[in-house]
């Protein structure tokens, strides 16, 4: 099965006139960094799973992640990237 790691860095409204969303699959997974994570709570109504959030990121804005939300370390990323089959930057 293919995973592919989507890497968003702005809110999900930048995306919605210009992204198709059903390019994400099931089994995808989802990474907040940047200022997207000011927009977790839409991110999450959207992709209900497999949704990550960078701590450095979350640390840098002041913003604690959602229950929907895991929160990842630098080391936990790269893991993330290294066990996915691509990575896509948004």
């Amino acid at each position: 099965m293919n995973v592919t790691v989507h890497i968003f860095s702005k809110p999900l409204s930048y995306y919605s006139n210009n992204f198709n969303f059903a390019l994400i699959g099931k089994c995808d997974k989802v990474l907040l960094q940047q200022d997207a994570c000011y927009d977790q709570a839409r991110f999450a109504a959207t992709f209900n799973q497999n949704l990550y959030m960078l701590e450095t990121c979350s640390i840098a804005r002041g913003i604690s992640p959602t229950d929907l939300v895991t929160l990842i370390d630098d080391l936990s990323w790269v893991d993330l990237l290294v066990d996915s089959d691509k990575t896509i930057t948004w």
